[in-house]
């Protein structure tokens, strides 16, 4: 009787292995830190417009965006957000992100013109 029993349960224990590994590679199955830090970039990705629209509304962040090279926008995106009070540390990727928005909203701008 024990043997009848061993194989089904050998069975069930590989049959959840697989399922297990099928779910994580290909099913799109993440654990709560991962599902965190999708969360995480998904809300600084919807900020990214909202910050372009501060940015471009402040005059002294405008006026350094004219005179800087367009790898350092990252630059004035964090220190305008330091002016304005915004405590929030974002972080680098999420400045860098603004800056390059800011970047292409500016070339569209001078094409526009020309």
């Amino acid at each position: 009787m024990k043997e009848k029993y061993t194989g089904g349960l050998w069975g069930a224990a590989l049959g959840a292995a697989a399922l297990a590994i099928v779910g994580f590679t290909w099913g799109g199955w993440v654990t709560a830190n991962t599902a965190k830090i999708q969360a995480d970039v998904a809300v600084l990705t919807a900020m990214i417009p909202a910050c372009v629209k501060e940015v471009m509304a402040d005059p002294t962040a405008v006026a350094e965006l004219k005179v800087k090279r367009t790898s350092d926008y990252d630059d004035v995106v964090r220190d305008h957000l330091k002016r304005v009070g915004n405590t929030d540390n974002r972080g680098y990727q999420f400045n860098r992100d603004c800056g390059k928005a800011i970047e292409n909203l500016m070339a569209k701008t001078t094409t526009t013109k020309s």
